[in-house]
């Protein structure tokens, strides 16, 4: 079960803390805030429990191999995810994103999940071993109600920064602060930064007579998203722009079984 997994992690993640105060006593941690040193602490600790195995006679390599034996079938039971749900990359140093599909390379592999992270300009394609439950978007209020879903967020940010150049004082400040509050809220539960999300979200200029229009991305459907923003904004889920998967890779119209 995907909960079960997140309850692993946890507790490795606990194990990893302990033992980094342990090498570092009083020093702050920069086990969530920089991959290559988390590596670095992780690979640590597995040669001083190589150096524990050898003092007590125990056969490390076979430890080492059962436990990734377990941590294979532990994968492949675990739930599959669905479109709409918001997920942690796991290997994209913690960034939180939708999942808006799947694809599966042969019929009898584990799928990769199609993500769409706010602010990225491509889509990742990760399998479920590397992703886990995202935290819940933080709720922000605006002046045109409530919002409690990343892509929901995006839209609301792409419609408001539309109708600034039209609209006057003192709505004009009002949907300002909506904007500010849009992006701190993208910025926190994504992890990509204000300055990327506002270039990624602001929307193009209006195209000129004989232009040709900007070719606008599926909908891409996600629970729970649509009821909260009230009649000023209908909810879609954000413009995917130009976020495609690698030419390898197609989204599927069906879940996996």
């Amino acid at each position: 079960m995907i909960l079960d997994n997140a309850n692993r992690i946890t507790r490795a993640t606990r194990a990893l803390e302990t033992y980094e105060q342990s090498v570092f006593p009083g020093e702050p941690s920069l086990l969530r805030h920089d991959p290559l040193y988390a590596e670095a602490l992780l690979t640590a600790l597995l040669c001083d429990l190589e150096h524990y195995a050898n003092h007590h006679g125990i056969n490390f390599s076979s430890a080492i191999s059962t436990g990734h034996s377990i941590n294979t079938e532990e994968t492949a039971d675990q739930t599959a995810y669905e479109v709409g749900d918001q997920v942690r990359l796991t290997r994209q140093t913690g960034r939180c994103g939708t999942i808006i599909g799947w694809t599966n390379l042969t019929p009898d592999a584990q799928p990769d999940y199609l993500v769409e992270v706010p602010g990225v300009p491509f889509v990742y394609a990760e399998s479920a071993a590397h992703l886990a439950p995202a935290p819940p978007f933080p709720p922000t209020e605006t002046s045109l109600g409530l919002v409690t879903h990343a892509n929901q967020a995006e839209q609301t940010y792409t419609s408001i920064t539309a109708q600034l150049l039209s609209t006057a004082e003192p709505t004009r400040e009002m949907l300002e602060h909506d904007r500010h509050r849009l992006l701190d809220a993208l910025n926190s539960w994504s992890g990509i930064s204000t300055t990327q999300l506002r270039d990624a979200l602001t929307p193009p200029p209006r195209a000129t007579s004989g232009s040709t229009s900007r070719p606008q991305r599926p909908k891409v459907a996600s629970a729970d998203t649509s009821s909260n923003v009230g009649n000023a904004i209908a909810y879609t889920p954000a413009d995917s722009g130009n976020r495609s998967p690698s030419p390898s890779t197609a989204m599927n119209s069906a879940p996996p079984a």
